[in-house]
C-alpha cells in the first residue's frame, strides 16, 4: 500500500509542478500577445470570472461535504455507485443551469467587477466573459470528476490533466501570435482575434475536464443519470462545512472591492489615468505578480502544510496536544526557512523575474510589474501561516474561529484597497499588495494568539526569534546580493530576455550561497529539517551515526 500512495503522490506532485511550468508559460504568452494594458486587464477580468463563480458556488462544499461522503458511501454494498450517480446527476444539473445563467448575466457580473468600464473596453469586457463563463461549468465537472476517480485511487489524470488545459491553451495563444495583432485598442478586436485568444483558454478547461471523463470510462465507471435528492447527503452537510462556506464568501470581498478600485485607477482608456504618460499597472498586472508569488508558497509552504496535515488531524482526534503543539511548530518555522529568504530574493531580483516571464512592448510595464512583486513578496510568510492556522482550526473543529480570521484577513485588505482610492493611480495595486500583507499579517497574529488559548502554550516567543533569525539571513543575503543584481541587469540591459536570465541565475545563485552562509551562522537548524530526506536519499550508507534512520 505505501509503494502505491508514494508512486500516487510521485504523479499528482509532477503533474502540479509541469502544471505550474506551463502555467507560467501560457501567462508569459499572454503578456507578449496583449500586454498588460487595458486588453490585458479586460482579458483577465473576464477570465477570473468563472473560477469565482465556481468557488463561491461549489469551492467550500465540494471538499467540505461531498468527498467524505463520497468515502463513506464507497463502503455500501454497492460501492458507492447510486451516491454517486445521484451527486453527479445533481451537481452536472446545478452547474449546467448556473453557467447558462451567468453567462447570459456577463455584463451584470463584468460591473460587479469593473464598474467604471465603459464604451468599447467594457464591450470587450463583456464579449471575453461570454466566452469564458462557459469555463464554470467544466471547472466543477473537474472537480467532482477528480473527486471520483480520487475515491476510487486513481490519482495520475486528475494531477495531470491541468498540465494539458495549458498546452492546449499555449497552442491558442500561439496560434493567435501568428495571425493577429493583440496589441490593439479594445475597438480594434475583431470576433476572429476575440474567439480564438478567449476561446483557446476555454478550450483548455474542456480538455481538463474531458481527460477526466475518459480516466473514469477506462476505470469501468459508467454514470446513470439518477435524479432526486435522496441519499446524496445534503441532509448531513456539517456545520463546519457551513463555516469553510461562510469563510470563503467572505475572502471573494477583497477581490470584488480591489477589482473595482484597480479599474477606477486604471480607467476604460489606456490614456485617460496616466499622468505624462506614465504606466498605470492594472488587474493583469496584479495577477502576473501574484502568479509568481504563488510559486514558493505552493512548491514550500503548501508541500510541508500537506505532508503534516493528517499528523495534525490525527493529534486533534485522539486530543494528543503536546503533538499539536509540536507539529504546528513545525508548520510555523520549516515552511518559514525556505519562504523568508524567499521573499527577499523577489525583492532584489524582482525586475529581472518579471522581465523574463512578463516581457511585453511597452517597457514601461517592467518596472511597473517589479514594483507590485516587490510590494507584495513579504507576504508569503504570513500567507502560509494564515494557510496553516485555517487548517488547524478545521482540524479543531473551529469553523468558527476560522472564520474569524478570515474576517480579520478581509477587514485590513478592504481597508487598505479603500485607502489606494486615494493616492496616484500608478501606486494603487502596490498599496493594494502592501495591503495583503498587512491583512494577512494581522490575521497571522490573531489565529495565532487564538491557537495558543485552544492548544496551549507552544513557545511563540521561541518562534518568533527564529524568525527573526531567517530573516537577518535573508536581509544580509539580499544586500550582498543586490550589488550582483543591479550591475548585471545595467550591463545586460540590451540582451531583452537572455541579459534577464543570467542576472536570475548569477544574481540568485550569489544569494542562495550567503543566506545559507548567515543561515548556518545564525543557527538556523530548520535548513537542516528539510535537506535531511534529501541528503538521506542520497546517501546510500547504512544508518548510523553519521545520519538518522529517518
Amino acid at each position: 500500500m505505501s509503494a502505491t500512495v508514494a508512486r500516487s503522490s510521485l504523479a499528482m506532485a509532477g503533474g502540479s509542478v509541469a502544471s505550474r511550468i506551463l502555467g507560467v508559460v501560457r501567462q508569459s504568452l499572454i503578456t507578449l500577445a496583449i500586454g498588460q494594458g487595458l486588453v490585458g486587464n479586460a482579458f483577465t477580468t473576464a477570465n477570473t470570472l468563472p473560477n469565482i463563480v465556481y468557488m463561491v458556488i461549489a469551492g467550500g462544499v465540494l471538499n467540505s461535504v461531498f468527498v467524505p461522503q463520497l468515502v463513506k458511501a464507497a463502503a455500501h454494498p454497492d460501492g458507492g455507485r447510486e451516491y454517486t450517480d445521484r451527486l453527479l446527476t445533481l451537481t452536472i444539473s446545478g452547474f449546467l443551469v448556473v453557467t447558462v445563467l451567468v453567462t447570459v448575466g456577463a455584463p451584470l457580473l463584468v460591473k460587479a467587477y469593473a464598474a467604471s468600464l465603459t464604451g468599447s473596453a467594457f464591450e470587450l469586457t463583456v464579449y471575453f466573459a461570454m466566452i469564458t463563463l462557459p469555463q464554470t461549468f467544466f471547472y466543477a465537472l473537474y472537480g467532482l470528476l477528480g473527486q471520483v476517480l480520487n475515491a476510487r485511487g486513481r490519482f495520475t489524470a486528475f494531477g495531470w490533466a491541468p498540465a494539458a488545459a495549458n498546452v492546449v491553451a499555449i497552442a491558442g495563444l500561439v496560434l493567435f501570435l501568428r495571425n493577429f495583432q493583440g496589441h490593439a485598442t479594445p475597438a480594434e478586436w475583431t470576433p476572429a482575434m476575440i474567439w480564438l485568444f478567449a476561446g483557446s483558454a476555454t478550450a483548455g478547461i474542456v480538455t481538463q475536464a474531458l481527460i477526466l471523463v475518459v480516466a473514469l470510462w477506462r476505470d469501468g465507471f459508467r454514470w446513470r443519470p439518477r435524479f432526486g435528492l435522496r441519499g446524496v447527503g445534503l441532509r448531513a452537510t456539517s456545520q463546519l462545512a457551513g463555516w469553510a462556506m461562510a469563510s470563503l464568501l467572505v475572502s471573494q470581498l477583497i477581490f470584488l472591492v480591489s477589482s473595482q478600485v484597480i479599474w477606477h485607477a486604471t480607467g476604460s482608456t489606456e490614456a485617460s489615468p496616466t499622468d505624462g504618460g506614465v504606466f498605470v499597472p492594472g488587474i493583469s498586472v496584479q495577477s502576473n505578480a501574484m502568479l509568481v508569488f504563488m510559486v514558493p508558497h505552493a512548491l514550500v509552504t503548501l508541500s510541508i502544510l500537506t505532508a503534516i496535515y493528517p499528523r495534525i488531524s490525527r493529534w486533534s482526534r485522539d486530543r494528543d496536544l503536546a503533538a499539536l503543539r509540536s507539529d504546528y511548530v513545525r508548520g510555523l518555522t520549516v515552511p518559514a526557512a525556505l519562504t523568508i529568504p524567499a521573499s527577499a530574493a523577489l525583492i532584489v531580483l524582482a525586475v529581472p523575474i518579471m522581465g523574463l516571464l512578463f516581457t511585453s512592448r511597452n517597457p514601461a510595464e517592467i518596472p511597473a510589474s517589479a514594483l507590485v512583486l516587490s510590494a507584495l513578496a513579504p507576504a508569503l510568510l504570513p500567507f502560509g501561516v494564515d494557510t496553516l492556522n485555517q487548517r488547524m482550526f478545521y482540524a479543531l473543529e473551529d469553523g468558527r474561529t476560522a472564520l474569524t480570521e478570515q474576517v480579520v484577513l478581509t477587514a485590513t485588505a478592504v481597508t487598505v484597497a479603500l485607502v489606494a482610492l486615494t493616492v496616484r493611480p500608478e501606486w494603487t495595486v502596490p498599496v493594494i499588495a502592501l495591503g495583503l500583507v498587512a491583512s494577512n499579517t494581522a490575521a497571522t497574529a490573531y489565529g495565532m494568539r487564538a491557537l495558543r488559548r485552544r492548544i496551549g502554550d507552544y513557545g511563540a516567543k521561541a518562534v518568533v526569534r527564529t524568525w527573526v533569525r531567517m530573516a537577518l539571513a535573508s536581509v544580509g543575503a539580499g544586500y550582498l546580493a543586490w550589488g550582483p543584481a543591479v550591475l548585471l541587469g545595467r550591463s545586460t540591459a540590451s540582451w531583452g530576455r537572455l541579459g534577464y536570465a543570467v542576472t536570475i541565475l548569477i544574481a540568485g545563485s550569489f544569494f542562495t550561497m550567503a543566506y545559507l552562509l548567515l543561515a548556518r551562522l545564525l543557527q538556523v537548524r530548520e535548513l537542516a529539517v528539510i535537506a535531511a530526506p534529501l541528503v538521506n536519499r542520497l546517501d546510500r550508507r547504512p544508518p548510523g551515526r553519521h545520519r538518522d534512520d529517518d
